[in-house]
C-alpha cells in the first residue's frame, strides 16, 4: 500500500487526529522553512515559535476545521461547480 493510499486509510479509521497531525505537520514545517529561508532579519531560527505554531495547528486549526468542513459540507452537500464555489466563497471571507 502506498503512502498516499495509507493517509486516505487512516483518514477515513482516525479523521479528525489525522487532520489534527496533518495541520501540525503544515504548520511546523511552514514555520520551519519561514525561519529560514523566507525571513532575512538575521535572527537566529526560534524553535519556541515552531513548537508554539506547530501547537496551534495540532490543537486549533486542525480540529476547528474537521467540524467546520463537516458542518459546511452537511449544509452544501455535492460537488457541483456552483456548490464548491460557494463553499470556497464561504470558506475564504
Amino acid at each position: 500500500m502506498g503512502i498516499w493510499s495509507r493517509y486516505n486509510a487512516l483518514l477515513e479509521a482516525q479523521p479528525l487526529l489525522v487532520k489534527a497531525m496533518t495541520s501540525l505537520t503544515g504548520f511546523t514545517i511552514g514555520d520551519i522553512l519561514a525561519q529560514n529561508f523566507v525571513n532575512q532579519d538575521g535572527q537566529a531560527y526560534d524553535p519556541m515559535r515552531t513548537i508554539r505554531l506547530g501547537s496551534f495547528g495540532f490543537l486549533v486549526h486542525g480540529t476547528t476545521g474537521h467540524y467546520f468542513y463537516g458542518f459546511l459540507d452537511s449544509k452544501l452537500p455535492g460537488t457541483k461547480p456552483q456548490t464548491v464555489a460557494t463553499k470556497v466563497l464561504i470558506d475564504q471571507t
